[in-house]
């Protein structure tokens, strides 16, 4: 064949031949298998409409922070609401029953990626940012309530052996959510905030307002102050500054802004072009803002400083 016939590789500066690029997955081959695997790790399509936890974790860890999400939940689950869980050993002896064309049928299944059983309450979902996953939760789960808990009982572990979590960070529960949008933001904010507070515009009537729902459940204080916490991931429409203006316009005047010592604190969470809302007690700053790790950290700090003194009363 005639040498100008031949084709010519690009040279670099160094006159070296520069290699193409293969495409794909930068060069790496992937099995069909891996290529389901990887699909699977994606975000399944939060929409609005759903409640559950987001929860941050240890960037890298996402898979073992999803089991460890899974189990702390079903625990709670089984605690706070009586939700038995389901029995390795029942499902060991299950298994042991199936026939050959079952076992068959199992393990092609269980090529595909696992996912819970539609009737469970919880279903864990990986978001498309690192170190991002929520939980999602049907009825009889309070999101609120059981995140509540499980920090609270955080407080009183000592010891590393006893921590239910190595990776997982902060916690935040979601009551009602919509479209990220002004209209969106409004219907989930009144939805959730008139389970707490007296709305704007019904504070004319000032007999009512002794007698609305709120002060029926809420006895204790009827104009609780608040603060409003928003939190943007992947999101570039609505401004912090609006979204903060927009929710407080919808509280009635009777309830004082408290950003130090609030009785409550409003969450608000825009992922994407989700919106989530949920509505905590005021002990959550004392809570560490809900993040476990720093839960954890502080009670093995207040431990540590509890060991220490005993020995300086024996050095004075």
């Amino acid at each position: 064949m005639d040498a100008s016939a031949k084709r010519k590789h690009a040279r670099g500066s160094d006159n070296r031949p520069v290699k193409r690029s293969k495409g794909g997955s930068n060069g790496r081959w992937q099995t069909p298998h891996q290529k389901s695997k990887l699909e699977s790790l994606k975000g399944k399509g939060i929409e609005p409409g759903d409640v559950g936890i987001w929860t941050t974790c240890v960037k890298g860890k996402e898979r073992q922070s999803l089991e460890e999400l899974l189990n702390i939940c079903e625990e709670y689950g089984e605690k706070l609401y009586a939700i038995k869980r389901e029995d390795p050993d029942e499902a060991a002896e299950d298994d042991e029953e199936e026939d050959i064309e079952s076992s068959i049928k199992k393990e092609v299944q269980g090529m595909k990626p696992k996912e819970k059983p539609k009737d469970s309450v919880f279903e864990p979902l990986r978001m498309d940012l690192d170190c991002l996953l929520f939980m999602r939760t049907k009825a009889p789960i309070n999101s609120v309530e059981m995140v509540r808990q499980i920090c609270k009982d955080a407080k009183g572990v000592e010891e590393k052996k006893e921590r239910k979590s190595r990776f997982i960070n902060r916690f935040t529960p979601v009551t009602a959510s919509g479209k990220a949008t002004q209209l969106g933001l409004e219907e989930v904010a009144k939805k959730v905030l008139g389970e707490h507070f007296q709305l704007a515009g019904d504070e004319d009537d000032q007999a009512a307002a002794q007698t609305d729902a709120y002060t029926v459940r809420h006895s204790l204080k009827s104009n609780p102050e608040y603060a409003i916490r928003p939190t943007f991931r992947a999101h570039n429409i609505l401004k912090r500054d609006d979204v903060i203006k927009k929710v407080a316009d919808l509280i009635s005047s009777h309830h004082k802004v408290n950003l130090s010592s609030p009785d409550k604190v409003i969450l608000i969470d825009i992922y994407q072009t989700f919106c989530g809302m949920s509505v905590v007690d005021g002990d959550w700053e004392d809570l560490k803002r809900y993040n476990l790790h720093e839960i954890y950290m502080a009670a093995s700090k207040a431990q540590s400083e509890s060991n220490e003194k005993p020995k300086e009363k024996e050095n004075a």
